[in-house]
């Protein structure tokens, strides 16, 4: 019988044991700061994939934005002629036409007659350009005043031709429809003497 007794005993001593660890373990999860508390990690992956070679980003090419809608004609000189998207375009030099108001030259325009003499246009800002785009069907005319009473001599030509005219013919009208694009542009020629 002492054997059975024995047994009791060790079973009521396990379970007081298994309580108080119990107990023990419990006081661990403490919510009060201090050394041993509870660490959290959090981890935030980073994402490197990049698209294939050769697959196209974004849905439609990009196109010359015009910096001159709103005006009916600008006026100046060629920096730059080039292509984006399939659509040409221009960068001007605006020069301003002598006693002449920007906004009645914005309007009107400036006179398309060969001059003789002094030059009556003048660069106030060489470092601003404006991106004009070239419209479908633009019609591009490079004048050129041999003698005052002689006729102009007038051909077509392509946008990069009015880059880098000579002086006294150097200077282009540009007629710009509701969208901001260039219709029409023809170089001011001076004619010697």
């Amino acid at each position: 019988m002492k054997l059975q007794h024995h047994a009791r005993a060790t079973t009521a001593a396990g379970a007081l044991a298994a309580l108080a660890a119990a107990t023990l373990l419990s006081a661990c999860g403490s919510d009060t700061p201090g050394a041993g508390g509870n660490v959290t990690v959090t981890v935030t992956p980073t994402v490197t994939a990049k698209p294939p070679s050769g697959s196209k980003t974004s849905s439609a090419p990009k196109t010359p934005k015009s910096d001159v809608k709103g005006r009916d004609y600008d006026y100046g000189v060629v920096t730059k002629t080039g292509d984006v998207g399939g659509v040409g375009f221009i960068e001007l030099d605006r020069w301003t036409w002598k006693k002449l108001d920007d906004a009645k030259l914005a309007k009107d325009g400036v006179p398309l007659d060969p001059f003789k003499g002094k030059v009556p246009y003048e660069n106030q800002n060489a470092k601003l350009t404006y991106t004009i785009p070239l419209a479908d069907g633009v019609r591009i005319l490079y004048h050129h005043c041999i003698a005052a009473d002689q006729p102009l001599q007038t051909k077509s030509v392509d946008a990069a031709a009015l880059k880098g005219l000579a002086d006294r013919e150097n200077t282009v009208l540009v007629q710009i429809d509701d969208q901001g694009a260039a219709t029409t542009i023809q170089n001011i020629p001076g004619c010697p003497g």
